[in-house]
């Protein structure tokens, strides 16, 4: 799956999911509200209507406007409270807060009742009527705080951003994680493909290498019979010809013979290897060109290693490396550090030299690529494989102008 078909494929519908969360909790807190409401809008009915009945009790005993505000404002919820006379004019009133009192004329002749925004919130307001026993008729003006509901619905919206909140991270978290799952699966798959591709290359390589070394061989071997015959019968003055002749061809034969042998998968016979050793070995097989190109070599662990691995292939490996760093440094040093990482053993070929171009650090690795004027350009494929068939693994870091570093990494590894 491409990435911006797997994006639209997840993102497209997280997004539909949750605008349809948004869509249902912005309806659900909306019925929460207009329920609240009403149940409110009761609450206030049946107070006004308690109020309704004291405040006619009291005026029908004839106690002053003043007295009654002050007797009915006590209830807690009352954010103020007024009295008014037929013609809707103001006999008294009482407020929370003093001096406030949102009542205007047109707000007299209303029936129903309804909501204004005030310094504490939401409020109530309702007009009922007040008659008393004398036939004169009164009005309660009522306001009822919402505080409550304010709260309520304050909640509803702080619950749902948490939620909604909780439910992007953890869909950006599911979708990052399943983003990194499929990248990791498409890594792996590119790395199969790349891998068959070689071996399938490798099987290509090999057979062809078999075939050219089997017609070489062939007249390679009638040239050494023939040599050898010519060796018998040939003058006294022409046996050193024929015997040079015939090493020559022995040797051309040795060379098919171990180029042959490279190209074969390589299958390690384990051992237990003290590493220091095995460099020493590697480093003799290679001091005598190190000291004729006035290369410095050091070696140095962190601690005596032992491992297990194939002596003849963990050389071979080690040798094209030392080789490598070798040739590709005039003057200066090749270092190597051996060290533990945990439960692997990690092997660092560092050289001073003229380093790898960026554009060759993909190609290194491949069998046949090489950019020195000798060489067949297999030395860096065998090592690989050498390392691998250990299950270990080859890094490269290079830098043009400051040098290589080859890092090994082989699994296992103990301190002696």
């Amino acid at each position: 799956m491409k990435r911006t078909n797997f994006l639209l494929f997840f993102i497209l519908p997280f997004g539909g999911l949750a605008a349809i969360f948004f869509l249902f909790s912005s309806l659900n807190r909306d019925y929460v509200q207009r329920k609240v409401e009403d149940l409110a809008g009761e609450q206030l009915q049946a107070t006004s209507e308690i109020l309704r009945v004291n405040v006619a009790h009291l005026l029908d005993d004839n106690v002053d406007p003043g007295k009654i505000i002050a007797i009915s404002a006590g209830e807690k919820s009352i954010y103020y409270l007024a009295l008014l006379d037929d013609r809707r004019s103001i006999l008294s009133w009482s407020s929370r807060y003093e001096g406030y009192l949102p009542l205007s004329s047109k707000d007299t002749d209303r029936t129903r009742p309804w909501i204004i925004a005030s310094p504490a919130g939401r409020i109530f307001n309702t007009i009922t009527p007040v008659a008393t026993a004398a036939g004169r008729t009164y009005h309660l003006y009522l306001g009822y705080a919402l505080s409550g509901l304010d709260s309520l619905i304050s909640r509803s919206n702080h619950n749902f951003g948490l939620v909604f909140a909780a439910l992007v991270v953890v869909g950006i978290i599911f979708f990052l994680g399943v983003f990194a799952l499929q990248r990791s699966y498409l890594a792996k798959t590119r790395e199969a493909e790349a891998e068959k591709e070689e071996k399938e290359r490798f099987r290509e390589i090999s057979g062809l290498t078999s075939a050219v070394a089997h017609e070489i061989k062939n007249p390679l071997n009638s040239l050494s019979l023939l040599f050898e015959l010519l060796q018998k019968n040939a003058p006294s003055g022409l046996r050193e010809e024929t015997a040079l002749a015939k090493a020559e061809v022995r040797k051309i034969s040795d060379i098919v013979d171990r180029f042959s042998n490279l190209l074969r998968p390589p299958r390690p016979q384990k051992s237990r290897l003290v590493l220091r050793e095995v460099f020493a070995a590697v480093h003799e097989s290679v001091a005598r060109e190190l000291s004729r190109r006035g290369v410095e070599f050091r070696y140095s662990e962190s601690a005596p290693i032992v491992l297990d691995a194939d002596e003849r292939l963990l050389s071979q490996a080690l040798a094209n490396l030392l080789r490598n760093a070798m040739e590709a440094t005039e003057a200066g040093a090749v270092t190597v550090e051996a060290s533990r990482r945990g439960r692997r053993v990690v092997i660092r070929v560092r050289d001073t030299g003229r380093g790898i171009p960026p554009e060759d650090l993909t190609r290194i690795f491949d069998p046949f690529f090489t950019t020195k004027d000798t060489g067949m350009g297999v030395g860096l494929y065998l090592t690989r494989k050498i390392i691998e068939a250990h299950d270990g693994r080859l890094e490269v870091r290079s830098e043009p102008g400051r040098g290589t570093t080859m890092t090994i990494l082989l699994p296992g590894g103990e301190h002696e």
